[in-house]
């Protein structure tokens, strides 16, 4: 019986230092495995590598909204820029536009003053504002209907003018209302004088289509964008007085592009040159 029980005894000493034993050097084989497999270059290289590519995949995805919203910054701002320049660019080139005109047209005027030796000083004229209240410029006969008549002592004739150009005359008047005979009209007629060289010539319109001029001398020597401008002649319009700009020639006539765009008028002047020289 003592045997048997120092027998057992003995078996389950043994067995338990082997089963404590076993796990002990699987643990070290592990972490020899391990760290000489972490000491390995190629494992470092490729742990680096993996890393560098992680790191560099996550900045991406953080730095691409960032870097959009930059970009989407930098474009307004030059977008901005584009807008101011040509903002700019047409300021001048409208200022430059006016200051030829206006330097033509005094050209003209000391051209003409040459020729016309009774004209001894400036002409001067007042005006009557009146508004647009009827537009029939699209029309083949191009009138306006305007709410002035007798009573702002409104007259047959008076010559009409938008902002910066003649547009046709008065043909009829009633008590509160006049009807203007645009230059378009097909029974215009106006006396004009063509190009700082003062050629004589009358401006007579053509419907919907440009006016012409007709009966000039010398058309040869009418160029393209030279100015076209009232002659004074007849008594009806202020000489000097802007209309167009040559823009076609034919044999015996020229095509005028018409400086005020009648669409875009709400007002008109009304110039009393008539009157002031009847007074």
């Amino acid at each position: 019986m003592r045997t048997s029980r120092n027998f057992y005894s003995r078996y389950v000493n043994k067995n338990s230092y082997a089963a404590t034993l076993i796990p002990l050097i699987l643990i070290v084989f592990s972490l020899i495995f391990y760290f000489g497999r972490f000491d390995n270059s190629i494992f470092l290289n490729e742990i680096r590598t993996k890393s560098i590519n992680s790191i560099h995949l996550i900045t991406s995805i953080v730095s691409s909204p960032v870097s959009l919203i930059k970009d989407g910054l930098v474009s307004i701002y030059e977008i901005q820029n584009i807008y101011k320049e040509n903002k700019k660019f047409k300021e001048m080139q409208l200022l430059d536009s006016a200051n030829f005109q206006e330097m033509v047209s005094m050209k003209l005027k000391i051209a003409q003053y040459e020729k016309l030796l009774n004209v001894s000083s400036e002409i001067q004229f007042d005006f009557i504002t009146s508004r647009i209240v009827g537009d029939f410029s699209n029309n083949f006969n191009g009138t306006l209907i305007i709410n002035a008549g007798k009573e702002e002592n409104v007259e047959a004739d008076m010559p009409v003018s938008g902002s910066t150009a003649i547009i046709g005359r008065v043909s009829h008047v009633s008590e509160n209302l006049s009807r203007v005979l645009l230059l378009s009209n097909v029974n215009s007629r106006i006396p004009v004088i063509v190009s700082d060289e003062g050629y004589d010539g009358i401006l007579i319109g053509q419907g919907r289509e440009n006016p012409t001029v007709r009966f000039i001398e010398d058309i040869e020597k009418i160029s393209i964008g030279d100015l076209v401008t009232t002659s004074g002649k007849g008594g009806i319009f202020p000489p000097f007085q802007l209309i167009g700009q040559v823009v076609g020639k034919k044999n015996n006539e020229i095509e005028i592009n018409l400086f005020e765009d009648i669409t875009s008028l709400s007002h008109v002047k009304l110039l009393n040159y008539k009157l002031e020289n009847e007074s």
